[in-house]
């Protein structure tokens, strides 16, 4: 008969860790033995372990060993029994320096005189030197005279380093968190908490670790890297010949070189919280130090490290620079007196780093100018540095270098593309330096070759900054519980221009302008970044987000972010929420002094909104200390007690900002690509009673981020699919690239034949451009010749084969043809001051652009679920190129053809209600879902006018499917001639049957059913196709099918 009592706590779990352990080489000290060792069971020390170690230890006299005297390892004993007051924290903390550090000890020496000398109370160094013991059923008395009773507690030279909560596979891992978070607490334990420096909870299935005063949110699991050691060792220690993933944990935690390593460099005090290294932090510093120590094979001691928004990047930094420290004090280490350079490009991310090390006690200098970085590069003593890229420009006009190979440059977010020419930069002050580069952002393989967005690629990070050295996907991240999920919801906000007015109101504003500069100008206005900004709209996201805000958000103790597609609009979206009560929203931008981000244009009107709410919010308590502004924001969003619950922001803070409260990212921007990655992990921190960060999207961005997000989970994605000889390609085509800016240098100096190069007098170069098309011709050259000179200072390759000299004297001619530009163009009237007209028509937008109620397209949707991404889509469009394909087929054709161009002559109101058309034709789930409302419009208003065969006259859903087959037919070939009314009918028919027989109960979103539909549509239309003898083609009958199933979503 079977034995239930197998399942029970004890000999399902705590009997086998037991077993585990022992033979990973402690020793097992039965209870009653342990209890005999403490002498109490208030005690937590076995003192004669303590002891016994102890008295091993000698110190350096005379040239010969001597032991510590009996006194002072009396001495020792006592300061490792704590008696602290001040709380677990600064207990735990005094005692883990104790343990690291070792105590200085004053002993007599034969001469009679007296000195100090160092007594450690663990050999890191030699394992084998220490004495490992565990024991189970640790009885602890309470304060009020009550027991409680750890699991396991494992001992190292008597001193309780490891406290672990057995539970049976039956009961919830997290159950034994929550005994270990209640035992630390004042009212239970603390006493041995104190000296803990790992706690665990297991079950046979699941092990979870943390240290002293981990949350129980941030306990996590560990997942060994080195597959084949732990095999071997799991092999060696089963006590059954089975292998449960409690073994796994035990043993690659436990282990004891793991044990010790851990404990003496994977432990760091953070601003009062202890927090230690998760598995993924402690394997990428592990294998940094391998690069580092040119161990890897990689033959270089640089490298990238990618690890996900999220995952503690900085914190992996403390630990690999504290590991470095550690390896220079070895005697036979290459590393002597290692400097820490932490080098990043945004101002809020250097103040992070640098708060975070300060936090650890590593004293940080901050490098606030060139001439400050070298100051602080030319004193040793600064062992930790942190600058902005851009100092190191200024370095290198003040030809400084350093050539130590004893500086270690840590940049943060190294797969930004301004990284190229300051990193150029950084190689010359820092030749010898190591480089490792950390990024939370997938580096894309290689942009499209059509895609003229500033993308780096993932080789192009590889050549500057050295192969990959470990990643960690978002997919990773999420299993491990070290971010939360995230889920997507999709709004919009339908707009319509109320009457034909605006063309007759723009032709006044704009008298005084050609006719095609005021083109110009209205195509720049009836893009949607303009229309989104309109005052009818940012009403309509204000009411919506209010009403979100205070039922979802605000209820749960969440706090949220919205992202501006300008700053003006972002102060517009502070005053309407403040207005409307309940909210406390702040804003943090950039002034008017200055720029924020590649793609915002400011009218006259957006500066005063700008500039008039520093002067009201903020000039009054910070005058124009922004920084300090900044600083008083973010600290108050961060602080759950804060005020602030709202924070608006353009481009500031989507970066390098860590806020876990913030729950909900609203997004009123158009975002893409590494930006679109960094903006969304804004929400995915760890908090409590957080389950998943939530992205409402009112602008639209549910394709580039399944895009991006494919990216963000694929640890292919540029990070490991190069081979060197793909390195190596890339570099030897660097020759031709050379080529070609020679080339376009001398095609650039070319127009100017016969002015000599040292000419004075601007007149002179304006007059060689007097022609328009001289004109012309410059500024394409130039602007070839720039795109090559950016390419040079973004690729190290290209510019050392060029060289320092004549890359110098690259720059300096592109920024005297483009102050030449600059200036002829004003002369000769080339480019046109817009700004006093955009005030003008920004009010013909408010005024005759309307916005109706937000609507959602997208139910939220949990985008880290790949199935359900899918399926998704799958509603949006059933494959990317095709959507594409008809979307194409879609654009309305003008009434006239005889322009080339016909987009170019439409006016003001058919540009912006085809804006507004395409716009809301991407955000809709169903593609076709506008222009079938506009169908049954004109149905409704006795608009239609078309003949039906006989056969369907009385059958309304079929003369529906009727029109689809017609409507595909006419996209995809032009026109429906020469088809037999009747056999049309006929198919119809055919097709209601199809839908009918396959249609039940919420079959538009059933995935499957569309396949089936779809495929019996497919079968259907090709018999008829062969029947009748037409030459359709594949994109023709696909075109119809999707005709088809938008007419089915509306009939069934």
């Amino acid at each position: 008969m079977p034995d239930h009592t197998i399942f029970n706590e004890r000999p399902e779990s705590q009997d086998r860790a037991l077993k585990v352990i022992e033979k990973l080489g402690y020793t097992i000290v039965p209870r009653s033995e342990a209890e005999q060792k403490r002498g109490s069971r208030r005690a937590v020390l076995f003192e004669n372990e303590l002891q016994a170690y102890l008295s091993r230890q000698t110190y350096p006299y005379n040239g010969e060993q001597r032991f510590f005297s009996g006194g002072s390892i009396a001495a020792a004993v006592r300061a490792a029994n704590l008696q602290s007051a001040a709380g677990l924290y600064a207990a735990n903390k005094e005692f883990y320096d104790l343990l690291c550090s070792g105590k200085s000890l004053e002993e007599t020496l034969p001469d009679g005189t007296r000195q100090s000398f160092d007594i450690s109370f663990i050999d890191f160094e030699h394992p084998e030197n220490n004495i490992f013991q565990m024991t189970d059923e640790f009885e602890v008395e309470r304060p009020n005279g009550k027991f409680a009773r750890p699991d396991i507690v494992v001992l190292v030279n008597g001193l309780p380093l490891v406290v672990v909560e057995c539970k049976k596979s039956s009961v919830d891992v997290m159950e034994g968190v929550t005994q270990n978070i209640r035992n630390w607490g004042n009212d239970y334990i603390p006493q041995l908490f104190q000296y803990s420096q790992l706690v665990m909870a297991v079950n046979p299935d699941k092990v979870l670790y943390g240290t002293c005063g981990t949350s129980s949110k941030y306990f996590v699991s560990w997942h060994e890297d080195d597959k084949e050691w732990l095999d071997s060792w799991c092999r060696k220690c089963s006590p059954d010949g089975s292998i449960k993933e409690q073994d796994r944990a035990l043993i690659s935690l436990l282990h004891p070189e793991r044990l010790l390593d851990m404990i003496r460099n994977f432990i760091i005090y953070d601003n009062n919280v202890k927090k230690i290294a998760r598995y993924k932090q402690y394997f990428a510093v592990k294998k940094c130090m391998d690069r580092i120590l040119l161990k890897d094979g990689a033959n270089t001691r640089n490298g990238v490290v990618w690890h996900t928004q999220g995952s503690g990047k900085t914190l992996t930094m403390i630990m690999l620079t504290k590991l470095i420290l550690r390896e220079s004090m070895k005697s036979d280490s290459p590393i002597r007196r290692p400097r820490f350079i932490m080098v990043t490009d945004r101002i809020n991310l250097d103040k992070q780093i640098r708060d975070n090390f300060i936090y650890t006690k590593m004293s940080p200098h901050r490098a606030k100018t060139g001439k400050g970085l070298i100051e602080l590069l030319q004193d040793e003593e600064n062992t930790v540095i942190t600058a902005l890229v851009n100092k190191f420009e200024a370095a290198v006009k003040q030809d400084y270098c350093n050539d130590s190979p004893n500086i270690f440059l840590f940049i943060d977010e190294g797969h930004r593309t301004q990284y190229g020419r300051l990193n150029i930069y950084m190689n010359k002050v820092l030749p010898n330096a190591a480089k490792i580069a950390f990024t939370g952002t997938p580096l894309i393989k290689k942009p499209k070759s059509n895609d003229k967005r500033d993308i780096e690629s993932a080789k192009n990070t590889y050549t500057k900054f050295g192969p990959l050295i470990d990643s960690y996907t978002l997919q990773d991240a999420i299993d491990d519980k070290v971010t939360v999920p995230l889920v997507y919801e999709g709004r919009v906000v339908p707009q319509k221009v109320t009457s034909q007015q605006i063309n007759e109101h723009l032709k006044h504003i704009t008298v005084g302008l050609t006719e095609e500069a005021r083109k110009d100008l209205e195509k720049k206005y009836s893009r949607f970044v303009a229309l989104a900004q309109t005052e009818p709209r940012l009403n309509m996201i204000a009411f919506d987000l209010h009403e979100h805000f205070l039922t979802y958000v605000k209820p749960k103790h969440f706090k949220a972010m919205l992202t501006c597609s300008s700053r003006a609009a972002a102060v517009q979206m502070f005053y309407k929420l403040r207005d409307l009560g309940g909210i406390t929203p702040a804003v943090v931008i950039t002034p008017n002094s200055a720029k924020e981000g590649d793609d915002e244009e400011n009218t006259p009107q957006t500066h005063k909104i700008i500039g008039d709410f520093f002067k009201k919010e903020v000039d009054p308590l910070y005058k124009n200390n922004y920084d300090a502004y900044e600083d008083s924001v973010t600290g108050e969003f961060v602080d759950p007690e804060g005020n602030i619950d709202l924070l608006i922001v353009k481009d500031k803070l989507l970066t390098g900002f860590d806020a876990p409260i913030a729950a909900v990212l609203y997004v009123d921007k158009k975002l893409q690509d590494h930006t679109l990655l960094q903006a969304i992990a804004r929400v995915n921190r760890v908090y409590e009673g957080k389950d998943f960060g939530l992205i409402v999207d009112y602008i639209g961005i549910f394709k580039k981020l399944n895009t991006a997000l494919d990216l963000y989970s694929d640890e292919q994605s540029g990070m490991s699919s190069f081979e060197s000889a793909d390195i190596e390609n890339a570099i030897s085509a660097v020759s031709d690239e050379k080529t070609k800016l020679d080339k376009a240098h001398r095609e650039l100096w070319k127009i100017f034949d016969g002015i000599h190069r040292n000419e004075t007098s601007a007149d002179v170069w304006q007059e060689r451009l007097r022609e328009f098309s001289t004109r012309k011709d410059f500024y394409e050259k130039l602007s070839s010749f720039a795109k090559l000179v950016d390419f040079m200072f973004s690729s190290y390759e290209l510019y050392q084969v060029v060289g320092d000299k004549k890359a110098e004297e690259y720059r300096r001619d592109y920024l005297f043809f483009k102050k030449l530009k600059d200036s002829v163009s004003l002369r000769f009237n080339d480019s046109v001051d817009f700004s006093k007209y955009e005030d003008g028509i920004c009010r013909l937008l408010n005024t005759y652009v309307n916005a109706d109620d937000v609507k959602m397209v997208i139910e939220p949707l949990d985008i880290s679920n790949k199935a359900k991404m899918e399926e998704q889509l799958a509603r949006l469009g059933s494959n990317e190129a095709k959507a594409e394909a008809i979307q194409t087929r879609q654009v309305e054709v003008l009434e006239s053809h005889k322009y080339d161009d016909p987009i170019q002559y439409m006016t003001f109101m058919e540009r912006i209600n085809k804006t507004i058309q395409d716009y809301l034709a991407e955000r809709d789930s169903e593609k076709y879902l506008t222009s079938m409302e506009r169908m049954a419009d004109d149905y409704r208003a006795g608009r239609n006018a078309a003949s039906y065969p006989e056969v369907i006259m009385d059958d309304g859903d079929a003369k529906a499917f009727y029109g689809a087959v017609c409507s595909g037919i006419k996209k995809s070939l032009g026109e429906v001639t020469g088809y037999d009314e009747e056999s049309l009918g006929n198919l119809a028919l055919s097709i209601k049957n199809v839908v009918a027989s396959n249609a039940k109960r919420d079959w538009r979103d059933n995935v499957i059913v569309h396949r089936n539909i779809k495929k019996e549509l497919d079968d259907l239309l090709f018999d008829y196709m062969d029947e009748h003898k037409l030459g359709w083609s594949l994109d023709t009958i696909d075109i119809v099918i999707d005709e088809i199933l938008m007419v089915a979503k509306k009939v069934y």
